[in-house]
């Protein structure tokens, strides 16, 4: 319920439109406390972007894409020390791959300073909430996730923004979903579902724009060293458990902690060496093309590079040579914006190929067409 509270002042906040600015004298020295623009913009084919989204998906018709399966920990597995492997809620159908994605989150300026068109400081806030519905038979949801995060950004001469702060991200698996799950692996032999959560991490960002309708940015999303994350096979080996210091777990590796949850109490990731982070590193490119008493077209790029895909989701071990996990987008919009200080509305078709649009699906390989309608708050 926190979350939501916390979600619905934002866009409060963000739906205000009363971002009166107040001048200090003659200083060119200027307060805004709610901009509707704010400094740091997300990426548009980013999926995860802090935006409002309506998409419906179209997976080829081809079960290696589809998502019919939840990760689950054994600790029978690898003679004895325990492992993971996939479980599926529903069989491979070629004829369910079509979803409804619908995404609600903002991203929100607060108290801006800034010095003429020369520098502006800004405190943020983003988050939301995303999920994927089947859009075939009962429409069941297959998850949800929840994301926020808060910071501060600066802004050098309108070309170069950058962006601090920390980020949360968390998987939650539906409850059809799950439903399905245990009717079907009722005697199944596993220890437990595994999830996906960074809690919390870094988040650094950096946008270029060097001409007025093209950009680039890169953002890296690092875990904090107390924190928690799962599965316990993606923490690093040196994050501690988040409790307070008079517990007696205080300082304690977390990944043990993850492990005895998932029912693998004698793994650890001692072994892992000191540059594995389970970082997330994103890049992108965005070209705009104004379209006459319409608004712009763009094409956008997004990808993500994730440094837990070097972890043998079998095995649980770290692996030098093994890739990070790579995944990209390519959208191709039109927007109707009619001043750049308003909410822009988009609309949108994209390709995907990569993870599922679903935090606890990461280990799901997919590709997929859509198309919808974006809201940019």
């Amino acid at each position: 319920m926190k979350k939501i509270a916390a979600l619905m002042l934002l866009a409060a906040l963000a739906l205000a439109g009363a971002s009166a600015a107040y001048e200090f004298g003659s200083s060119g020295v200027t307060f805004t406390w709610a901009p509707m623009d704010p400094l740091y913009q997300e990426g548009r084919a980013y999926p995860f972007a802090d935006n409002v989204a309506f998409r419906y998906m179209i997976a080829p018709e081809n079960t290696e894409y589809l998502p019919t399966d939840i990760l689950v920990s054994d600790n029978t597995l690898n003679d004895g020390k325990g492992g993971y492997k996939r479980l599926s809620f529903r069989d491979p159908d070629t004829g369910n791959n079509t979803y409804w994605n619908l995404k609600a989150a903002v991203n929100a300026g607060l108290f801006r300073f800034a010095w003429e068109d020369r520098l502006a400081l800004e405190m943020y806030l983003h988050g939301g909430l995303n999920t994927v519905f089947g859009a075939y038979g009962g429409v069941d949801v297959l998850g949800f996730d929840g994301f926020y995060g808060a910071g501060v950004s600066f802004d050098v001469y309108d070309i170069v923004t950058f962006r601090f702060g920390f980020h949360h991200f968390s998987g939650h698996w539906g409850d059809e979903a799950l439903n399905d799950f245990y009717s079907r692996n009722s005697n199944s032999d596993y220890s437990a579902l595994t999830e996906y959560t960074r809690n919390n991490s870094w988040l650094f960002g950096i946008s270029i724009k060097p001409v007025r309708y093209f950009r680039v940015y890169a953002e890296l999303d690092l875990p904090q060293h107390v924190g928690w994350i799962r599965p316990a096979a993606h923490v690093p080996a040196d994050t501690i458990k988040n409790t307070s210091e008079e517990s007696p777990d205080a300082n304690k590796p977390l990944s043990g902690y993850i492990y005895e949850q998932e029912g693998l109490s004698g793994r650890n990731n001692n072994d892992y060496p000191s540059s594995y982070k389970a970082m997330r590193i994103g890049l992108g490119a965005e070209l705009e093309i104004p379209v006459p008493t319409v608004g712009l077209a763009y094409l956008a790029f997004d990808m993500q590079l994730h440094q837990d895909g070097k972890i043998n989701l079998d095995t649980l071990e770290y692996e030098k040579d093994r890739p990070w996990d790579m995944e990209y987008t390519v959208a191709l919009g039109l927007s109707l914006q009619e001043r750049p200080d308003m909410p822009e509305v988009a609309l949108e078709i994209a390709y995907h190929d990569g993870r599922f649009p679903l935090l606890n699906y990461f280990f799901q390989h997919t590709r997929y067409f859509s198309a919808g309608i974006i809201l940019t708050i």
